[in-house]
């Protein structure tokens, strides 16, 4: 089992290797830059992407504080499936309005914790392998 920092490293990795085998330049960024994980460019036109990871099977959701959400961000969410070594990692493509309208507010926390079930996006393919929605961005 990965730890929590693991699972984050792990997950910005496997995107940053999947939007530069699409054509993107991918830059990580470090130190102070919390909400954005990456800087994808393309065709002179850059986007900041926050990604998010699990990392089972069977994990249950993603966590987000909807206070934190930016807009003009993309935000990628990962299943890494790190117990299934057959198995490879799932990438779902959001934009902050769909964040702030999918993620569930938990009861307790309101809008500082928030919840999206793995299970909800899976096979929707709006959403699922969508990397024509970053397509979109950088050319709007």
């Amino acid at each position: 089992m990965l730890e929590k920092n693991q699972t984050g490293i792990a997950s910005e990795y496997y995107v940053a290797g999947e939007l530069s085998r699409l054509g993107f330049n991918v830059s990580l960024t470090f130190g102070n830059t919390k909400s954005i994980d990456l800087l994808v460019e393309k065709d002179d036109k850059t986007v900041a992407i926050q990604v998010k990871g699990i990392q089972r099977t069977k994990s249950i959701c993603w966590n987000i504080d909807k206070s934190k959400v930016k807009k003009n961000i993309i935000y990628i969410l990962v299943n890494l499936h790190s117990d299934v070594i057959s198995a490879k990692p799932e990438f779902f493509i959001l934009t902050s309005n769909e964040v702030l309208d999918l993620f569930k507010d938990t009861p307790k926390q309101g809008m500082n914790r928030a919840y999206l079930d793995y299970k909800s996006l899976l096979n929707n393919f709006k959403y699922q392998n969508n990397w024509k929605k970053l397509e979109a961005v950088i050319n709007y």
